[in-house]
């Protein structure tokens, strides 16, 4: 499996639908912020948009999806208009979604939106993400299995389907694998895991280091991993990362940890063991100071763990 891959699939990460909005004439959309593990996204199926979010600011048109890993609040509007007005619409449950429709016979423009949720655990990967993300897929060979999975899902959430959300759940983690992949080959990130993992020298160390968190890594075991000095390694990750080497193997163990302790039913002490700690003192110390409270209380407060 390529770090991509057991990255993606450690994450357990959980896609919906929720809106399919059809519009014509002058329209606006409010989105407030939301909580961090939380990635909300829009697919412009038909029709042209303008998003505005911060500073930012970009014309959509359709193929194009724009998510916001950080959870950002933003507004989306028709291309005509120049400031966010409230226009009457309509809202009716269909299938899995909520259509809301402008009160017109036609409509020109065709939005699917979303969320996938990958929870508190996974930040590391989501650091190395801008505020917004966009992906235009007209006229790109390499965007064309993401354009044809944005028109299924739209497919499976639209009409009462047998097996919709378990379909629409596959095709979330999909779509969200082939957006990084995308970045990934477009040497989109500068800095952040994704970065390290996308440049040829550190490439090798932390694939070894995602792969498997629990090894005794030190900076001369990553160093070897890549066929670099302990000295050059240690230089080259710190300019694409703010942490250290060691850092970066605290998280990752932390985050698989986070994980185990809201899916399964597994013991503190073992949870501790199969992330590299050798004593339950030492597993729940290096715990609290990364999430700010013990393993215990992380599993009280997190989802009803599923039997393992």
């Amino acid at each position: 499996m390529d770090s991509l891959a057991a990255l993606v699939t450690s994450m357990r990460l959980r896609g919906s639908v929720d809106l399919l909005c059809r519009f014509a004439g002058m329209w606006s959309v409010d989105e407030e912020a939301r909580e961090p593990g939380t990635v909300r996204y829009h697919m412009v199926l038909e029709g042209r948009a303008h998003l505005e979010s911060g500073r930012t600011h970009i014309d959509l048109a359709g193929g194009d999806l724009v998510l916001f890993p950080h959870g950002a609040a933003h507004t989306l509007r028709s291309s005509e208009g120049r400031t966010a007005v409230a226009y009457p619409v309509t809202r009716q449950a269909q299938g899995e979604l909520t259509r809301v429709d402008s009160l017109t016979e036609q409509h020109d423009y065709d939005m699917l939106c979303g969320s996938f949720e990958l929870g508190q655990s996974h930040s590391l990967l989501l650091q190395s993400l801008p505020e917004v993300v966009h992906v235009s897929t007209q006229g790109r060979d390499d965007c064309a299995w993401l354009l044809a999975l944005m028109r299924l899902m739209r497919h499976e959430s639209a009409q009462p389907l047998a097996g919709a959300p378990a379909v629409i759940d596959d095709l979330s983690r999909a779509m969200f694998t082939i957006v990084l992949r995308i970045l990934m080959e477009q040497g989109a990130f500068t800095h952040g895991l994704l970065a390290l993992l996308t440049d040829a020298r550190m490439a090798p160390a932390i694939a070894a280091v995602i792969d498997t968190p629990a090894e005794a890594w030190t900076l001369e075991r990553m160093a070897e991993r890549s066929r670099m000095s302990r000295a050059s390694f240690a230089r080259h990750f710190a300019e694409l990362s703010e942490m250290t080497p060691l850092d970066l193997v605290t998280s990752l163990r932390m985050e698989q940890a986070a994980r185990l302790l809201r899916d399964t039913r597994r013991s503190i002490e073992l949870i501790g063991e199969s992330c590299g700690y050798a004593t339950h003192s030492a597993f729940g110390r290096a715990f609290k100071r990364h999430y700010g409270m013990s393993p215990a209380a992380w599993r009280r407060a997190g989802d009803e763990p599923n039997p393992s």
